[in-house]
């Protein structure tokens, strides 16, 4: 299990902030606009969300029972509350 933070990002990794930036950016100007949200637009911004979490390996917070809290906010994956799968086989 790595828990090393990335520290350094490639040129890729930066296009892929500024594609979330930019989706976000977008999105919220559409909102600011029309007053209203499509579901088009939750689903490309939960997709970006998606991207970075994996980008940046953020992690569920473990509860006490060792399940994830996947509705709590994610942590870095060095926090020791850092939910990774255990395979019990």
């Amino acid at each position: 299990m790595d828990k090393k933070l990335k520290t350094k990002l490639t040129r890729d990794e930066v296009k892929q902030l500024l594609d979330l930036y930019n989706k976000i950016n977008s999105s919220l100007d559409n909102i600011v606009e029309c007053l209203d949200v499509d579901l088009s637009t939750l689903r490309d911004l939960r997709n970006e969300t998606y991207k970075l979490r994996e980008l940046f390996n953020f992690r569920a917070v473990t509860g006490e029972d060792g399940n994830p809290r996947h509705w709590l906010p994610s942590v870095l994956p060095d926090d020791d509350s850092a939910w990774f799968y255990e395979n019990k086989e």
